[in-house]
């Protein structure tokens, strides 16, 4: 039996509005979820204040009680599909482009196209919070920047956010931002992003991740269960080495015929050549052994959640250990400037004075 193949505009064969109508004029928030009922009180909370004025929400059947808050919410648009994050679709792009994706990577790139023309549409994840820059008191006046130097996204990097030890780890989630950065106030104050005229941008450095496998020498390791034992193809093999933390990701796309997200990290078209955003991402949290345990048994995220076998392996390694996620450059966040001096913000401050 041929495959399904699914281009940008059929999305809504896969997923379908189940509380709410979209606006299309208003500033909207994008995002896929199962169970964040952890994160989702101070991510609605805090997005809202720094100028998202509705969110799209593609709930993957969670049962934690994340559907039930966020159709409850006036502002929330929550869709749903009758197959799971997981599932491999047969995507074709708008170029002609044919690939395999995930649902929830397909639904990432193509539910906006539903509803949107022209608008700019933020991406974010639950653990995912968009930092502004000094002096920048909403996101309209990064869209208003954006439309006036012509660019159609603005790329960010991604900060991984910690305690000083895996003993920070335990006790309760917080519940706002700023009680997420006060339990977590670490980071690495180390430039990710390189922004490249007309082109995508150059990443480099290392992730906080790949840093501490680095340091308590987490290793990947090949695990041959059934048929494997026998002979594994390399695309087995290969999924079970580690896989990047993400240094990047382009959070806000202007949805049009032309431009879109055109996967987890990148648009399709270059971003800005004037802004870098910072995304503050919390994975090292109190729910951070709870989420490990969670990513393996579902198993729907990148090569089977290989990535959460290391992390399993990883917290094992930091326990007791003082100051475990710390190292000589590590720097406890204060505000915004930090993030420009490092060159993990970009932002042309003379444009807003």
């Amino acid at each position: 039996m041929a495959q399904e193949v699914y281009r940008i505009e059929d999305a809504g064969q896969l997923a379908r509005v189940v509380h709410g109508q979209v606006d299309p004029a208003r500033l909207t928030l994008f995002s896929t979820m199962k169970n964040e009922m952890g994160f989702l009180p101070a991510w609605l909370d805090y997005h809202r204040g720094v100028g998202f004025e509705q969110f799209l929400i593609w709930d993957d059947a969670s049962d934690d009680g994340s559907f039930e808050y966020l159709c409850a919410q006036s502002d929330c648009v929550v869709m749903r599909s009758d197959q799971s994050y997981g599932k491999i679709v047969r995507y074709v792009d708008p170029e002609g482009k044919a690939r395999d994706e995930r649902l929830g990577s397909y639904l990432k790139i193509a539910l906006p196209h539903l509803f949107f023309d022209g608008p700019f549409v933020g991406y974010l994840d639950a653990d995912e919070f968009l930092i502004l820059p000094p002096e920048v008191s909403s996101l309209t006046d990064i869209v208003a920047r954006l439309r006036i130097e012509g660019a159609t996204s603005a790329v960010a990097s991604v900060v991984e956010f910690f305690p000083n030890s895996a003993d920070g780890l335990q006790g309760a989630l917080p519940q706002s931002f700023d009680d997420l950065i006060a339990a977590y106030p670490w980071f690495q104050p180390e430039r990710l992003v390189d922004l490249r005229q007309g082109e995508q941008p150059n990443i480099v450095g290392e992730s906080k991740t790949a840093r501490l496998f680095k340091r308590f020498n987490v290793e990947p390791k090949v695990i041959r269960e059934g048929w494997h034992k026998l002979w594994m193809p390399s695309r087995a093999r290969k999924a079970q080495m580690f896989q990047k933390s993400p240094r990047h990701k382009t959070p806000l796309v202007q949805r049009t015929a032309t431009s879109r997200l055109e996967n987890t990290h990148y648009a399709n078209l270059p971003p800005s050549s004037e802004i870098v955003l910072t995304v503050a991402h919390f994975v090292f949290t109190a729910q951070f052994a709870d989420k490990i345990a969670r990513a393996r048994a579902w198993g729907a995220h990148a090569n089977g959640a290989a990535k959460y076998r290391y992390y399993a392996e990883l917290l094992d390694k930091m326990a007791g250990v003082e100051n475990g996620f710390l190292d000589e450059n590590s720097e406890r966040y204060e505000g915004p400037e930090q993030l420009l001096r490092c060159g993990l913000m970009r932002w042309p401050i003379d444009q807003n004075r």
